[in-house]
């Protein structure tokens, strides 16, 4: 049996997988502090039930994330914040499991403007003729649509395609690693209670399109700065909105 993208789905890579989660999550949280060694071995093996073996891997993984640093004779410690891989995927998902604060939703948009609107204006002049349609037939959905999970697949699936139709690889490689965050934001800042600012969301999103189309890079820049300022400030109102009910 396999697991996803094809890889053995043995006991000992889940066993793997809880630990790398369990410890990443509890250093998202602040239950492991920047700076301080993890538990030991023996208390990880009493608390997860694996081999030194797997904490190893689990380690090795984490290290790749930035989340940790080991050296011998001294154990695996907790790194500082900065030096955390946020475009990793997995920590991204990690992170928006946890709920997003206003700081961070600020932080993610703040990457958004600075990206997305490059990938836009190099998608007006690199786009083929398949992700232009494509683009095209997203842009109506979106217009057409009424159901709101529905409406944030979409919204997704045309920022990706943006990405993809840039060229350039790491604005596409961008695409797939923020993925799990850009669907946690969508989620608070599409309008999908309000029929006004649901319509304005697409009529913004097609005038990205039709840019694109007509190969006009400053265009399609300045209507991706629109859309992304747009969903800043609805995730923020709906964030305040959440914090008051509660």
């Amino acid at each position: 049996m396999t697991g996803p993208r094809g890889r053995p789905k043995t006991g000992a890579r889940s066993a793997h997988r809880v630990v790398t989660e369990g410890i990443g999550l509890g250093i998202l949280k602040g239950e492991f502090k920047s700076g301080e060694l993890l538990p030991s071995p023996e208390e990880l093996a009493l608390r997860y039930k694996v081999s030194r073996t797997v904490q190893r891997e689990a380690f090795k993984t984490l290290a790749a994330k930035g989340l940790v640093a080991s050296k011998t004779k001294v154990g695996t410690w907790v790194t500082p914040p900065r030096s955390w891989n946020m475009f990793d995927t997995e920590l991204l998902e990690w992170r928006t499991r946890l709920g997003m604060d206003q700081e961070f939703i600020a932080s993610l948009f703040e990457v958004r403007r600075a990206l997305e609107p490059e990938a836009a204006a190099l998608a007006a002049k690199r786009r083929t003729q398949e992700q232009l349609r494509e683009l095209r037939e997203i842009a109506r959905a979106m217009s057409e649509c009424r159901d709101s999970g529905r409406f944030i697949e979409l919204d997704l699936a045309f920022h990706v395609l943006i990405s993809d139709a840039s060229a350039n690889p790491f604005l596409q490689s961008l695409g797939g690693l923020i993925e799990a965050a850009l669907a946690a934001a969508f989620a608070r800042s599409t309008p999908l209670h309000d029929p006004v600012q649901l319509r304005l969301s697409a009529l913004q999103h097609e005038a990205i399109c039709q840019a694109i189309e007509a190969g006009d890079p400053e265009a399609a820049r300045q209507a991706m700065i629109a859309v992304i300022d747009t969903g800043a400030v609805n995730a923020r109102r709906s964030l305040e909105a959440a914090q008051a009910a509660s």
